[in-house]
């Protein structure tokens, strides 16, 4: 422990959070000092889309109320822009004042990805990444006859749903052949896509947005597509993707590539600069998942403040509980599996297009390592968990999941 040890910690997100709470258990008596852009304590930004259509209710959002801050003496500078890191000087520059730090942890986090589609600029076209969007967004909705959501991932899939919810014709757009082609195969697909429009909500697979037309008071009022058609559209939700905030970083030294480079112990190539969440990759794997971001900067804080801990790399399952059903991907699903190594796995399917329910079991040289479900089956997915890695029958699972 060190009674001089300075942490200052670059982002409120999970990944900060984590890192700032996990500095302090480690040594008490270190000054932690955590930065966030928003004017807003640490949040639950992936609860954003639960208040589409309602007031924000900002206390049950946040992470921690402000009091938890003071108690263990975690200085929380919001609205606080990082503009520089002095890797020499061991400084950072914030609103144009200068933080000398013993330790700096990196959680700067992501930033949704607009392409560059013409009319992008046009009032009615949003991403959904803060509060302020969905203030926004809810003020739009006030006299939106019709969306459209550009992005069939979790968050386009929960905002569209959440819009549809409010009576407003909403139409998704998704590039890809299918929905969530990296998690289901083509028959899961299609029971979750036949789910979704079951809902009123209008799908469309295979099909690339060029730009944004709008009206003579600059507001969007059409999405037209590369093949020349075009969507009417009151409102836009732009949901493609998120880039890494790896601006500060630039030219400082620090080792990236698309994010920063890290070890298992979240170290940078500088010493003692820590980087954790959607803006580092350890050992050359990017997450960008709110769960891995929270244990990443466990292990950030607890190093920056003089420990020894180590990330475990996992596969964590992929859980998607929207438009009034469950998606949960696990394991080794056998997508896109080559000819030589077809004859290795064993593939159990079971459909119920009535209940837009849908099993996968995937099964390797005779051991059980991976499955997707949609629907009904998903509900109880814990219980396949112990079962992973283990020689039980396809018979035995599907008792569980078809009861």
């Amino acid at each position: 422990m060190s009674n001089s040890r300075q942490i200052l910690i670059v982002g409120s997100g999970n990944a900060g959070f984590s890192a700032a709470k996990a500095a302090r258990t480690q040594d008490p008596e270190a000054k932690i000092i955590m930065f966030g852009e928003e004017n807003q304590l640490p949040y639950y930004r992936l609860r954003l889309c639960d208040y589409i259509g309602k007031n924000l209710a900002y206390d049950k959002l946040e992470i921690n109320h402000e009091e938890w801050f003071e108690k263990n003496k975690i200085q929380l500078e919001l609205s606080s822009k990082v503009t520089a890191i002095d890797i020499k000087a061991k400084k950072i520059s914030v609103n144009g004042k200068e933080y000398g730090y013993d330790s700096l942890v990196l959680a700067t986090g992501s930033t949704p990805i607009m392409p560059s589609f013409e009319g992008k600029e046009l009032s009615g076209v949003y991403t959904i990444w803060t509060t302020d969007d969905i203030v926004k967004i809810n003020k739009e909705l006030l006299a939106a006859r019709k969306a459209v959501v550009i992005g069939g991932g979790l968050l386009g899939l929960e905002a569209a749903h959440k819009i549809s919810e409010m009576g407003t014709e909403v139409s998704l757009i998704e590039c890809m052949p299918r929905l969530l082609p990296k998690q289901l195969d083509e028959e899961g697909s299609e029971i979750f896509k036949d789910k979704v429009q079951s809902l009123g909500i209008s799908v469309l697979c295979g099909k690339s947005v060029e730009g944004f037309v709008g009206d003579h008071n600059g507001h969007v009022m059409k999405v037209g597509m590369t093949d020349g058609s075009f969507f009417e559209a009151d409102l836009v939700i732009v949901a493609v993707g998120v880039a890494p905030n790896t601006s500060i970083c630039q030219s400082r030294g620090i080792n990236m590539d698309r994010c920063l480079i890290v070890n298992e112990k979240m170290e940078t190539n500088i010493k003692d600069i820590y980087a954790a969440g959607d803006v580092a990759s350890v050992n050359g794997r990017w997450y960008g998942q709110w769960a891995v971001a929270g244990k990443q900067g466990q292990v950030a804080g607890i190093n920056a403040a003089g420990g020894n801990a180590v990330y475990k790399s996992e596969d964590l399952p992929y859980i998607l509980a929207t438009m009034n059903t469950r998606v949960v991907s696990v394991g080794d699903t056998g997508l896109n599996l080559t000819d030589n190594k077809k004859a290795a796995y064993e593939i159990d399917q079971m459909i119920d297009k009535e209940r837009f329910s849908y099993s996968r079991l995937v099964f390797k040289n005779g051991v059980f390592v991976g499955y997707m479900l949609v629907g009904e089956p998903a509900k109880v997915f814990n219980k396949l968990q112990p079962l992973m890695n283990t020689t039980v029958t396809a018979q035995t699972i599907k008792n569980i999941l078809w009861q």
